[in-house]
């Protein structure tokens, strides 16, 4: 039998994949431990009032889940959000040419 992935393993590897963001949301150093070269950090001043689009985000979940989550969770759901926003604006500004290549392609096994 060839040594491929089975299902379960390869959906088990996705969730791992998946997941990864959250799991290391807040070590900072995401890449440290394996070898990776990190990008500069940026120089981040604390953001005290989270963006209008923030505070839209969050009010959309507190209307829905607002029975179950209390002020505090609602603060750290919205700095969350914020912050990924603030992510997403940081990874628009990475400029790209028209030749770069993704970092990894994909390829279907096709047996032998």
């Amino acid at each position: 039998m060839p040594d491929s992935l089975t299902r379960r393993e390869f959906a088990e590897q996705l969730a791992l994949v998946a997941a990864a963001p959250f799991v290391t949301e807040g070590l900072g150093t995401w890449g440290a431990g394996l070898g990776m070269a990190l990008p500069s950090p940026e120089p981040q001043a604390p953001n005290p009032e989270p963006s209008a689009l923030a505070k839209a985000l969050a009010e959309g979940i507190r209307l829905r889940y607002g029975d179950r989550l209390t002020a505090d969770d609602l603060k750290t759901i919205t700095q969350s959000i914020e912050n990924r926003l603030q992510g997403l604006e940081r990874l628009y500004r990475v400029s790209l040419a028209n030749g770069d290549e993704p970092d990894f392609v994909f390829s279907v096994y096709r047996g032998e």
